[in-house]
């Protein structure tokens, strides 16, 4: 996981007040640029709010900065310093609050040659000294990281790249979020959640072949093998996955897709919203929060669409020993 050049930046916004504080000059310890690599490339990779697309065809600042820095007009230090100046000018004319710290780093690996942009966010604890003396200190705190963009270098240059700009947001980034996209000039390419229902319609279809409680469980099989992809950041390649989730229909997967939806995409990247519903019923209220798997559903559990209204059998014990007060 080589970091082969790393730098971050502080940039604070609050109403009224604005400052940044650049550095001048790359991190030169190789093994923690590493390591920064590996804490943030696994929280990317996690986030199931991942938006997939490119550059749009108007140019931006920020478009612009990273051909000057790809044709080395720009150093890695100066790029990075423009971004966050015109970063700053963006929170002011948008009237937005930010403060953390924009890690760049550049990734070069045989295969992939990768820009990460992150805005982190630091945290202040309490370390023991080397004198076991009690001190206060402050380190990051990855699991606020707010956006996360990732831009394969690579794949900028395939003219028929439409996929090579990612981004990622994190709770409470909500006011930044159209503000920072058009900043970056990113253009949607890939519709996760169209490409996974429609996926999951077909294998739907394809269920139906079977007897009702495997129909489900296949059902099911197929979207937790989407839902792990998606966790490790792959997409999902229909042919393989039929290679590895058991069916008991006379037909396979890939060849039924091959002969009933042929025009659907061999390999797409899964969106989990549209893959729970596959794997358990979930809903709560302010009184009542219910979730059950979905093989449960006409056999323990009984849903009567006319009334609305569920029938529970086989309640866990736990729930009866509440239920009769012991």
């Amino acid at each position: 996981m080589p970091a082969t050049a790393a730098i971050a930046h502080r940039l604070t916004r609050r109403t009224g007040d604005q400052s940044f504080s650049l550095r001048d000059s790359p991190f030169d310890r190789e093994g923690l640029n590493n390591r920064l690599l590996a804490e943030v490339k696994p929280l990317f990779t996690r986030r199931a709010s991942k938006r997939y697309g490119c550059f749009a065809d108007e140019a931006t600042v920020f478009k612009g900065l990273l051909v000057n820095w790809r044709d080395q007009t720009l150093g890695f230090t100066q790029f990075s310093t423009k971004v966050i100046e015109h970063l700053a000018m963006l929170m002011e004319q948008e009237d937005l609050e930010t403060d953390g710290h924009w890690l760049f780093i550049e990734e070069e690996l045989e295969a992939a040659h990768r820009l990460w942009i992150a805005q982190l966010k630091q945290k202040d604890g309490l370390l023991l000294n080397s004198d076991n003396d009690l001190q206060e200190t402050g380190y990051i705190d990855f699991a606020k990281t707010g956006l996360c963009a990732c831009i394969d270098l690579h794949e900028i240059d395939n003219p028929d790249g439409k996929r090579y700009l990612t981004l990622s947001f994190g709770f409470g980034d909500r006011p930044l979020q159209q503000p920072l996209m058009d900043f970056f000039g990113f253009t949607d390419t890939v519709d996760t959640q169209a490409d996974t229902e429609r996926f999951m319609e077909v294998v739907s279809d394809y269920a139906e072949a079977m007897p009702e409680e495997n129909a489900k469980r296949y059902q099911k099989e197929v979207a937790e093998f989407c839902m792990e992809q998606s966790k490790e950041g792959a997409a999902v390649n229909y042919r393989e996955l039929a290679g590895n989730v058991d069916s008991v229909a006379e037909v396979s997967l890939d060849d039924f897709i091959a002969e009933r939806a042929p025009e659907l995409k061999e390999e797409f990247i899964p969106d989990r919203s549209s893959l729970k519903k596959y794997i358990r019923y979930t809903g709560r209220t302010k009184e009542v929060s219910i979730s059950f798997s979905n093989e449960s559903l006409g056999k323990s559990i009984v849903f009567n669409p006319e009334t609305g209204t569920l029938t529970l059998k086989e309640l866990p014990s736990s729930l009866i020993k509440q239920l009769k007060g012991e």
